[in-house]
């Protein structure tokens, strides 16, 4: 009957139209109760997620940090060229170099406050921690966060990096490359990192072009490549280009040669990025000094090689 009701042309319309509203609305009730489970499910983890990428995640002023730093005066003195160059970007902007810096150092060793104490030094004003680097979340939350930030100078941290190259899982992984490329290139970002173990020549050794290194650090020993014949004349013919470059800069050599400026860094250099790295973090280092009148002119010489070859280099 009620089929004819609803199908009998002879039926009465609005009667067949209610009947028909009738059962939508029942359908409807019934699809909804059946697929309540899952939509339940589905809220359920997206609070989940998002009380996760909550933990993991943290923006706050830097002039509201107050890091305690105990013994570390003769390192803050010895990277007092990279604290100027991230607080005053523009003066060092024809040095390419990734604003990215990777601390190494033991369990409770300050890692974490002499991030907060560069971000004062440095005139930061938000810190953005990511706690848990693994969760590929709250690194592209992270992204998007540090993004929103246009005008304000933005140290983004992330702690225990480590652990999440040491797991390889390949989506976070992509993720942290992609956050740590995409966000180093700007002025007005400052990316550090921590680790508590480091391996040479390793993905996470090649994400970051600066180190320093703690005492106590866990370097763990490797036995470096080989680096083929062709390889290593490419090497020296990029190192021989980026210390003209630096000449045509007005930078020059004291106290060294050429070659021996060449040779000193290709003693340790995987590849051409490391290479690039060294010899823009020397003149960073001499620029400072006129800047700070400790010379009056753009000197390279050994012991500024040597402190750049140490800050790229490790193990």
């Amino acid at each position: 009957m009620l089929f004819n009701m609803v199908f009998n042309p002879l039926t009465g319309s609005d009667a067949a139209l209610l009947i028909t509203e009738q059962l939508l609305v029942f359908a409807t009730v019934v699809g909804s109760v059946g697929a309540l489970p899952s939509f339940i499910e589905f809220m359920t983890e997206r609070r989940k997620r998002r009380e996760r990428i909550d933990l993991s995640l943290e923006d706050e002023p830097v002039e509201a940090l107050q890091p305690r730093l105990a013994g570390m005066n003769e390192l803050l003195q010895s990277i007092e060229d990279l604290v100027d160059r991230a607080r005053h970007p523009e003066v060092y902007e024809d040095l390419k170099i990734g604003n990215e810096v990777l601390i190494i150092g033991p369990h409770q060793s300050g890692k974490k406050s002499l991030a907060q104490k560069i971000a004062k030094l440095t005139g930061m004003e938000r810190l953005v921690t990511v706690y848990n680097p693994r969760d590929s979340d709250a690194l592209a939350q992270a992204k998007s966060l540090v993004r929103s930030y246009k005008w304000q100078k933005i140290m983004l941290l992330l702690p225990r990096i480590d652990l999440a190259y040491k797991e390889s899982d390949p989506e976070v992984l992509a993720e942290l490359d992609a956050l740590i490329e995409s966000t180093s290139e700007r002025a007005n970002v400052l990316v550090i990192a921590t680790a508590t173990t480091f391996v040479p020549d390793s993905d996470l050794d090649n994400s970051f072009g600066i180190k320093l290194v703690l005492p106590g650090a866990e370097v763990l020993e490797t036995d470096r490549r080989e680096i083929p014949e062709d390889a290593q004349r490419m090497f020296a013919a990029v190192a021989e280009f980026y210390l003209g470059e630096a000449r045509r800069r007005g930078f020059v050599l004291e106290g060294i040669t050429e070659q021996e400026f060449c040779g000193r860094i290709l003693e340790g250099a995987m590849n051409p990025a490391e290479i690039e790295d060294i010899v823009v973090l020397c003149e960073t280092t001499a620029l400072f000094r006129r800047r700070t009148r400790q010379s009056g002119r753009l000197v390279i010489n050994p012991e500024i090689l040597d402190t750049a070859i140490g800050r790229v280099i490790v193990g």
